[in-house]
């Protein structure tokens, strides 16, 4: 498995951050825009900014995506939260290379029936909250959408913090190589 845009045998480290995003809010607005190979070429951030996405992992067939950390204006929005609360928040884009990686996540989700597994022939992305507590070496996930064809999130697939709770500790995740689930296997 690789992270980032190299291949590594280090240990995740990654300290990853966002604020989250209320989807319901943002109903009707564009949160991606594909690039070649339906790649995402722009992904939106809680500061409302189009930021270019950074690859932080890959398998054959899903690579995770998470916004320009280093804007400003998102670290200003951010720095509070992990001060005074000791976490961050964060959005993972998951983008499936092939529509049989995303019918393997709806059935992973408990959504194998033939609407949502029909469905992903034209839905690409899963976009993710997830809670990351570094001192804790936890991440939790909060809630969990679709993103249909035009880049919009598909408010019939919104998961929220009530419908579920997902929680890994950084300490049960080997090195890579290992054949054994890797932080990549959480966010599929």
């Amino acid at each position: 498995m690789c992270f980032g845009t190299t291949c590594s045998k280090h240990r995740l480290s990654i300290v990853l951050f966002l604020a989250g995003t209320s989807w319901a809010s943002i109903s009707g607005q564009q949160v991606i825009q594909r690039g070649a190979f339906g790649k995402p070429a722009q992904v939106l951030d809680e500061t409302k900014q189009w930021t270019a996405p950074l690859l932080v992992g890959t398998e054959k067939d899903v690579e995770i995506y998470i916004p320009d950390l280093s804007n400003p204006d998102w670290l200003k929005l951010n720095y509070r939260d992990y001060f005074d609360r000791g976490y961050y928040t964060i959005t993972l884009f998951t983008f499936y290379r092939t529509p049989a990686a995303c019918r393997r996540n709806q059935i992973g989700w408990g959504l194998g029936d033939k609407a949502h597994l029909d469905a992903c022939t034209d839905i690409r992305y899963r976009v993710r909250t997830a809670k990351m507590v570094p001192q804790e070496k936890s991440i939790t996930l909060l809630s969990a959408a679709m993103v249909l064809e035009n880049g919009e999130i598909d408010q019939t697939t919104i998961e929220t913090r009530q419908a579920f709770r997902f929680g890994i500790s950084w300490t049960r995740i080997p090195s890579p190589p290992s054949k054994r689930p890797t932080i990549l296997s959480a966010f599929r």
